[in-house]
């Protein structure tokens, strides 16, 4: 039974690892992160999140931990149809997500416990997507 529950552990270390494979700790490196559903831009302090019917920002440096891993505080906002004349309706919102090389995967969970994503960007991308209106 020893055995067994040694190599029942050490599957789970191999499987562990290959989650992981690729993931890049520290700051995320600036510039425009694109794909399909929108953009992520990162800036050194901060990050904000242009999607065709929301935006997103992050008012504190993008910075994985040594598994790629990122978990931040921000702001969410739907952009549809008339805006109020004060602007957007900003809510607290919590970004997570997972840099594997030039790769971004995100979600967005909102206050009201809702989620966007996972969304999904590539380094040095600019993506093309139709508006909202």
């Amino acid at each position: 039974m020893r055995n067994g529950a040694r190599m029942i552990a050490g599957l789970l270390a191999a499987v562990a690892a290959a989650c992981t494979l690729g993931a890049i700790a520290g700051p995320i490196p600036t510039g425009t992160w694109g794909g399909k559903q929108g953009n992520l831009v990162v800036y050194a302090d901060s990050a904000t999140l242009d999607l065709p019917c929301a935006a997103g920002r992050i008012p504190r440096p993008l910075v994985a931990d040594s598994a790629g891993r990122f978990d931040l505080d921000g702001f969410w906002a739907p952009m549809v149809g008339p805006l109020s004349i004060n602007g957007p309706l900003w809510q607290p919102a919590r970004f997570t997500g997972l840099r594997t090389d030039d790769h971004i995967e995100m979600t967005v969970k909102l206050a009201t416990g809702s989620s966007i994503g996972p969304l999904v960007f590539e380094r040095g991308v600019v993506g093309q997507f139709p508006r909202c209106v």
